[in-house]
């Protein structure tokens, strides 16, 4: 999926920072309801993956629970499960999961 989402500030102080060096492509997991990493770095132009390491759904939806920006939306239905994003332009985006509105995370488009 491509996007041109626009920026937006967000995430918790002290988050850890993936950066994303192989083939400018972040990988985060979904494991025992956490992103992780919780922050993700990669250039304008590479992809992020995320796994679903947790037997339950789960979704990487683009904004935060009170406010989703349209960007990106993906189920991923069980263990196993990936989906990606590719991000073109610089920017921060936050993103949560639809069902588990305490899990957040973000990717920051260098």
């Amino acid at each position: 999926m491509r996007i041109a989402a626009r920026a937006a500030a967000c995430a918790s102080a002290g988050a850890v920072i993936a950066l994303a060096t192989a083939a400018g492509a972040g990988e985060v997991r979904v494991r025992l309801f956490q992103f992780s990493p919780a922050a993700v770095e990669v250039p304008a132009g590479a992809r992020v993956v995320w796994t679903n390491d947790d037997d339950i759904r789960h979704t990487v939806t683009a904004g935060v629970p009170e406010r989703r920006d349209g960007g990106f939306d993906l189920a991923l239905e069980g263990r196993g499960a990936t989906g990606a994003v590719e991000f073109l332009r610089p920017g921060v985006y936050p993103y949560f999961c639809e069902r588990h509105g305490h899990m957040r995370g973000e990717v920051r488009v260098k």
